[in-house]
């Protein structure tokens, strides 16, 4: 279900948020309005004469729908994303990569014409640690726990054999990577 912009613009004030917020600064809203009106908040109480109690838990409703109206909303719009990826590939001469490496994902990220922040975006992994996953950069990326998620979370955006991009990929971390414990998470 798409939500018109009257509605999202609606819930977005009820955040006390703009348009163009993220959805951890929607998460970060929620919680913080959650706990404000709650009736355990300190500062609530001293507002409690120009504040009704019926007046703050209907609030408290209208926050609660607007922070999943906008979840549900940007869960679509994120699954959209991964569809139109998804078209793309398949529309797409993906080239074939004996080995997937850093290299091989960012040269189907740019024939796809995919950019980082939209990966970012979709999958919650940081810019620099997409960049540096291109690059080979280990120095500069978490523990091999994270790089092995976030490398499938790159690989399943961009369509791609998940499984076999992280083995391969994580391949090359085990060999060419700093000795911290890969395996560790």
């Amino acid at each position: 279900m798409i939500m018109d912009e009257e509605n999202l613009n609606k819930y977005y004030e009820t955040l006390e948020l703009k348009p163009e917020a993220s959805f951890s600064e929607i998460k970060s809203a929620y919680y913080h309005l959650k706990k404000f009106y709650s009736s355990q908040s300190p500062v609530l109480s001293v507002m409690m004469a120009e504040i009704s109690e019926t007046r703050s838990e209907q609030l408290l409703t209208e926050i609660e729908e607007a922070y999943f109206k906008l979840k549900e909303y940007y869960s679509t719009k994120k699954t959209e994303k991964q569809r139109v990826t998804r078209d793309r590939v398949m529309k797409k001469n993906i080239p074939e990569f004996e080995v997937f490496s850093g290299n091989a994902l960012k040269l189907t990220r740019e024939v796809l014409g995919v950019r980082l922040e939209e990966i970012s975006l979709a999958t919650g992994i940081p810019v620099n640690h997409l960049k540096n996953i291109e690059m080979e950069r280990f120095d500069l990326l978490p523990p091999g726990g994270y790089i092995r998620i976030y490398v499938t979370k790159y690989a399943e955006y961009l369509s791609l054999d998940s499984k076999r991009v992280t083995t391969d990929y994580m391949k090359t971390v085990n060999k060419k990577g700093p000795r911290h414990d890969l395996n560790r998470f």
